[in-house]
This record gives structure tokens, C-alpha cells and sequence, in this order.
């Protein structure tokens, strides 16, 4: 019995290389592409939404981090030196300095808000917190906020232990 190229095949038979009898392929509909695109900006929405609020989210989180880093430095160096040292903010100029002459600002779109021990300010508007050659502190809690997104900088006073949390959305 040989194969005859040119026989017919039944409506039953399978195509050659496993290709579906049909010559018509399946493609998208236009209604599925737009729920697609409609379901990703749906997710790109509400991922923006908790990164916080684009660009002035960013910088809020980089000057969050800043402030941790500059607390958690001035820690070391109480514990390093023996010597207490000192982090202070002038709320009003937005301006921080930590130990080892480390300085720096704050973007002004930020507002910053402080509670902490009342004989470490020497006023109002100034903020410190004292860290101690035992790894403790005076302790103390620093919110800044932006367009409704707020973080906070926890100073911990036994421990000297700088945390860094979300704070809930506020209105703008």
C-alpha cells in the first residue's frame, strides 16, 4: 500500500503538522482589547494612588528616608564617640544638622510637624532630639506631609530606635 499525495482527505481526517482543519484563525474582538486596556488603566490608577501622589510622593519618601538615615547616623555617633549628640530641625526654614556637621533642607512643598520632649526645644519651632552614649534618646516623632500623604519618623527613647511608617491619608 503506498501514500497517494493527491488523496483526498475525509471531513474526519487531521490536517497535516497538527494544524486545525479550519483555515480561519481566532483572533482578538475589539470589545476584549478595550476591557483590556480598560483593566490596565484601572491597575495603573490605583497603583499610582498608593504610591502616593506621583512626583511630590517620590520626594516625600526621599526626604523621609533622609531624616531616618541622619537620625539613625547621629545614634552611631553617640555610641561611637561616648559623647550624647544631638539631631535638630528648624521647622520653619526646613532645615536639619546632625552630628559630624551633617546638614541639609527640605523641599518647601513639605509641611513638618514635631512632638517631642519640650527641654530639648528652644522653642516651638525648633526641634531635637538628643541621642545618648547607651544607644538612648529623648525620643521624639517627626510627621511630614504633602498633598494629603504623610510619613512619619518614630524616635524611639529607650532604645534609640528610628522606624519610619505611612501615615493615614489626610485631605490636601
Amino acid at each position: 500500500m503506498s501514500a497517494n499525495r493527491g488523496e483526498s482527505r475525509g471531513p474526519g481526517a487531521a490536517a497535516p503538522h497538527g494544524l486545525a482543519a479550519s483555515s480561519h484563525a481566532r483572533g482578538f474582538t475589539l470589545l476584549e482589547m478595550l476591557l483590556v486596556i480598560a483593566l490596565i488603566a484601572v491597575i495603573a490608577g490605583v497603583t499610582v494612588g498608593l504610591l502616593g501622589v506621583g512626583r511630590s510622593g517620590r520626594v516625600l519618601r526621599g526626604a523621609t528616608r533622609d531624616i531616618a538615615t541622619e537620625l539613625r547616623y547621629t545614634r552611631a555617633q553617640a555610641l561611637i564617640t561616648g559623647e550624647p549628640q544631638r539631631f535638630e530641625m528648624d521647622l520653619d526654614q526646613r532645615t536639619w544638622s546632625a552630628a559630624g556637621n551633617h546638614h541639609g533642607s527640605l523641599p518647601s512643598t513639605i509641611r513638618i510637624s514635631f512632638d517631642g520632649v519640650r527641654q530639648e526645644q528652644s522653642d516651638p519651632r525648633h526641634a531635637a532630639i538628643r541621642f545618648f552614649p547607651d544607644g538612648s534618646a529623648t525620643g521624639g516623632r517627626i510627621n511630614l506631609r504633602t498633598q494629603g500623604v504623610g510619613w512619619r519618623v518614630d524616635v524611639r527613647w529607650l532604645t534609640g530606635e528610628v522606624t519610619q511608617a505611612r501615615l493615614p491619608d489626610a485631605p490636601p
